[in-house]
């Protein structure tokens, strides 16, 4: 007699939906040498990490309705602004700002994302469910490679993440019930723990290098996450493979 085996996840879940400011796409690896490039006298990875919790703080008052409704590319020029005087020795002019402000329509992919995402869509409707503008995810995915089954950029959804109604968003646009639809991020707090609130299963990969630092790997350690995984190749395999096969 065959021994019972626990339902592998591709029979409770229909789809994923991505997050890929840092889980799918490097934005300090490929941000950080653009600032270092265009402003060779600052510290690169801190001024780096101040444009990203600028451009969030920033979104934060878009959601409040201290701001108009602009996206991620209109809302990162703004935070430039806002950082370069924090940096005695940073000048960029109006058209070099510009021009680096770009940096984030062109961000790389973690080199071991796309193949687990091409092995994923084999399962599932994979599709991406981001606060970038719809612009940076397209051009982005286009230069690593990755095809989506489709791009929820919060500039089209009623609200921004971490806002319920933005990922109630991916189950409603992929035909699928919340609780058959995997959010799948590095972030467990800000992203992961928003999602389950609103009735999606969580999926997290661990990316330790995020801030351009590496620390040591960690996982959450949330038995009610349908994964948590060390790469992405170890997420692909415990979200495509059958329970029964882990550790045989």
């Amino acid at each position: 007699m065959s021994p019972q085996r626990s339902p592998a996840p591709w029979e409770h879940y229909k789809a994923i939906a991505f997050d890929v400011g840092g889980t799918v796409f490097d934005w300090h690896g490929t941000v950080g040498p653009m600032v270092a490039e265009a402003l060779p006298s600052v510290d690169a990875r801190a001024f780096t990490n101040d444009w990203r919790r600028t451009m969030f703080s920033l979104l934060n008052d878009v959601r409040a309705g201290r701001l108009p409704r602009i996206n991620s590319d209109v809302l990162h020029r703004r935070a430039l602004d806002h950082v370069l005087p924090r940096f005695p020795d940073a000048f960029l002019s109006l058209k070099d700002r510009d021009e680096l402000s770009t940096a984030w329509q062109q961000l790389k992919a973690w080199p071991d994302a796309p193949a687990a995402i091409e092995k994923l869509r084999s399962r599932y409707t994979v599709v991406v469910l981001t606060v970038l503008s719809w612009r940076s995810v397209v051009e982005s995915s286009k230069a690593a490679g990755i095809a989506w089954d489709g791009v929820l950029s919060c500039e089209f959804l009623p609200a921004y993440k971490p806002e319920r109604a933005a990922y109630l968003a991916a189950p409603r646009l992929t035909g699928c019930a919340p609780h058959e639809t995997i959010m799948a991020a590095c972030h467990a707090d800000q992203d992961l723990e928003p999602a389950t609130q609103a009735g999606l299963a969580a999926a997290y990969v661990d990316r330790p290098e995020e801030y351009g630092a590496r620390r040591e790997p960690t996982l959450p350690g949330r038995s009610y996450y349908v994964a948590e995984a060390r790469d992405y190749a170890d997420l692909a395999e415990q979200l495509t493979e059958p329970a029964y096969l882990k550790g045989a």
